[in-house]
């Protein structure tokens, strides 16, 4: 654990080693990388020889982004579609009853039973879009939403930078 603080003393900009476009381009693609599949995008960079503290920066950046486009996006995805269809139930005089699916009932009792909490901790495991986007349709009604999805993706960030760390560096080190 100390060794990875030390590292990040050192300060060893590896993206930049190729020059600053290459740096550019590789430092957005990583970060695009952890928006899309962030529980991999630790052990890739950390197997591409990156430092723990740039992998971290890194990982931040995309889900902090990743989370402020896709939250605000599915928020405003999600009232309106909720406009279009009240606009619809009013000029139709039928109303469509919504389909309950098994996997939809299955997320419907995890959000009663676990709620927000249980959203940041299995945030990892779902991805950066696709957590926002639930936060957006179910709890955009709390306080702080977005800062607790950062919080959380930086957290896991943290935890698979140095479990991924310790694997490559071997666990008795």
């Amino acid at each position: 654990m100390q060794e990875i603080f030390h590292t990040g003393l050192n300060l060893d900009l590896k993206m930049f080693d190729s020059g600053i476009i290459a740096g550019l381009v590789s430092f957005l693609s990583w970060v695009a990388m952890s928006i899309l599949k962030f529980i991999i995008t630790p052990s890739l960079m950390i197997a591409a020889g990156y430092e723990p503290w740039e992998i971290i920066l890194v990982t931040f950046t995309g889900a902090t982004l990743g989370v402020m486009l896709f939250y605000h996006t599915g928020k405003a995805i999600f009232i309106l579609w909720t406009n279009i269809k009240s606009k619809s139930k009013l000029s139709s005089s039928k109303t469509k009853k919504s389909v309950i699916t098994p996997g939809r009932r299955k997320f419907i009792q995890f959000k009663n039973q676990y709620g927000l909490i249980g959203l940041l901790l299995t945030s990892v495991l779902v991805s950066v879009p696709i957590s926002s986007m639930l936060a957006a349709k179910y709890f955009n009604a709390q306080k702080n939403v977005t800062l607790y999805l950062i919080l959380s993706f930086f957290t896991w960030a943290v935890v698979l930078t140095f479990l991924s760390w310790r694997v490559k560096n071997g666990l008795t080190t």
